[in-house]
C-alpha cells in the first residue's frame, strides 16, 4: 500500500442496513491511498473511527476493530476531493488480526455498505442523495 496524505476534515460513517454501523462512527484520523485489487489498483480511504467494532463477529477473537478500509461503491474519484456527501462505501476490515497492513484486497474482508458524510446530522438521518 502507498501513502499519501493525511487529511483533516471531519467525517462520519453510518448505515441504516448494517445494524454495527446504525450509529454513526466520528472518523478521527484518515488517509487515502491505493490498494491491489482483483485486476488493478483501488482508490482507499483508510479511517480510524471513535468507537470500536467487536472484532469476535468477524473472525478476530478478542480483538476490536476501530481502522476500516473504505472503497467507494460508485464514484471510484469521489475521495479526491472529499467534496460531494454523502459516498457510498464498501466496509472492510483486515481478515487476520495479523495482516494489520494489508497489501491488496484479498487480504480484507467485506462487512457493510455505508455512507460517508460530512456532517453528524446527516450520519444520523442517513441522508442519501
Amino acid at each position: 500500500m502507498k501513502f499519501f496524505c493525511t487529511m483533516n476534515k471531519e467525517l462520519f460513517i453510518s448505515s441504516y442496513e448494517y445494524e454495527d454501523f446504525a450509529i454513526p462512527r466520528r472518523v478521527l484520523h484518515y488517509r487515502k491511498t491505493m490498494i491491489k485489487g482483483k485486476d488493478c489498483f483501488r482508490k482507499c480511504l483508510i479511517v480510524e473511527t471513535d468507537y470500536p467494532l467487536f472484532g469476535q463477529d468477524y473472525g478476530l477473537q478478542n480483538h476490536t476493530v476501530n481502522t476500516f478500509y473504505l472503497i467507494n461503491r460508485v464514484d471510484e474519484n469521489a475521495f479526491d476531493k472529499l467534496n460531494l456527501f454523502p459516498i457510498d462505501v464498501h466496509v472492510l476490515i483486515v481478515k487476520m488480526a495479523e495482516h494489520a497492513n494489508p497489501l491488496s484486497i484479498s487480504e480484507l474482508q467485506n462487512i457493510a455498505w455505508a455512507c460517508l458524510y460530512d456532517n453528524e446530522t446527516d450520519a444520523y438521518e442517513y441522508r442519501i442523495v
